[in-house]
């Protein structure tokens, strides 16, 4: 389904049912190679069943609705603990356009609707102190987190 966010941009967010839950790196990647970056959803959502309609077709009204509550994990909910933590969300919130006491220390970035483009946005509101290559590559905040506390040296990753 088509999700809004409240800066009026638009992403796509999968539901899937099956036995269980599948790695959302996978599933993301699998569908990168495939697929325009545009077209590969931001968000992955896992459910025993999808809801029906009366004529058993998936309710996409009733999934536009599931898609617009905050995704959620088995852990729960962990507060950033760390001022780079802290100063992350923040501009999580800001770009993500979602309340920073919704912002966890094990989000990552893209689950919780991130782009491309807002992970530039990012990388600006944080005055460059990631690059897009850096959110692309250590998505959860608290994974940033380490990557800004711990300087360049492990800016010199290659993939």
């Amino acid at each position: 389904v088509t999700v809004e966010r409240a800066d009026r941009s638009k992403h796509l967010v999968a539901f899937y049912s099956g036995p269980k839950p599948l790695d959302t790196g996978t599933l993301t990647g699998r569908l990168a190679e495939s697929l325009p970056e545009y077209m590969v959803p931001s968000a992955f959502h896992w459910r025993e069943s999808l809801p029906l309609t009366a004529n058993s077709k998936i309710d996409k009204k009733a999934l536009a609705a599931l898609a617009e509550e905050p995704a959620t994990t088995d852990d729960e909910h962990q507060p950033p603990a760390t001022p780079t933590e802290h100063r992350l969300a923040a501009a999580w919130a800001k770009v993500l356009g979602v309340p920073q006491d919704r912002i966890g220390r094990r989000d990552h970035f893209f689950d919780r609707g991130g782009t491309s483009l807002s992970a530039v946005k990012l990388a600006i509101a944080l005055d460059r102190a990631v690059s897009l290559k850096d959110v692309t590559a250590h998505p959860v905040l608290t994974d940033l987190a380490a990557l800004v506390d711990h300087g360049p040296q492990r800016h010199a990753t290659r993939h």
